[in-house]
């Protein structure tokens, strides 16, 4: 799915509090699109990376009630009022027993005695097992949890995008004359060009001029024209 059908699926799955799950390779911008939902949404992005925690720590640590009974004490990075989106970024990274230990909250937004809030929206992304990336393969119950959303790159989308974000022109006009080149993954390379890396390459917006904004539009829309004929 090109990332503007991404973005509107997640709309309606986070207006729905149905969780999903983003697979793409590495670089193509699978966390910038969830973030600039939450962005145009105006709710809050809590980001939970589960490849840096241990199984016992989404359920918290225990301690003693005023009634004598043990009770859990929920971490401070879940949520507990409002809505905004909990994202689960890179959870096929995590090891294969913090992956189950998101069961439950996947499927009943719960973790014990804790209640993920009615307002807050699951949604988690992660590399292909094929990207040789850090992934610990999805237990099936969990994957059966999730809407899964493959992520595509589109030089198109990809242009009108750069041309707002001040991406150096001269590789915008690099990029629509190599499309292929906006994302080339190499598995065993220790670079490859990608989206992300292309953001880098990004200039002050005082340096280009309303010329050349306007001559890089002009050979977007000549293109998506030519496409569309």
């Amino acid at each position: 799915m090109k990332p503007s059908s991404i973005a509107s699926a997640l709309r309606s799955l986070v207006a729905a509090r149905q969780a999903v799950f983003v697979w793409g390779g590495p670089g193509l911008g699978k966390s910038a699109v969830v973030r600039q939902l939450a962005e145009s949404l105006k709710i809050p992005l809590q980001d939970i990376r589960a490849l840096l925690l241990d199984p016992v720590d989404l359920r918290g640590l225990p301690f003693l009630g005023s009634d004598g009974r043990s009770k859990w004490a929920a971490p401070e990075f879940l949520p507990r009022e409002g809505s905004g989106v909990l994202f689960l970024d890179e959870l096929n990274a995590a090891p294969a027993m913090v992956q189950a230990s998101c069961y439950q909250l996947v499927l009943d937004r719960k973790l014990g005695e804790y209640t993920l809030p009615e307002g807050w929206a699951i949604v988690a992304a992660g590399n292909r097992d094929s990207d040789r990336g850090v992934t610990t393969r999805m237990p099936t119950p969990l994957r059966n949890r999730f809407v899964h959303l493959d992520f595509e790159v589109d030089t198109q989308e990809w242009s009108e995008w750069a041309i707002q974000a001040a991406i150096r022109p001269e590789v915008i006009a690099f990029v629509r004359f190599r499309p292929e080149l906006l994302s080339a993954f190499e598995r065993d390379g220790n670079a490859f060009p990608s989206p992300r890396r292309s953001s880098d390459l990004r200039v002050p917006h005082s340096s280009i001029g309303p010329r050349t904004i306007h001559r890089a539009r002009i050979v977007c829309w000549s293109r998506r024209k030519r496409g569309s004929d």
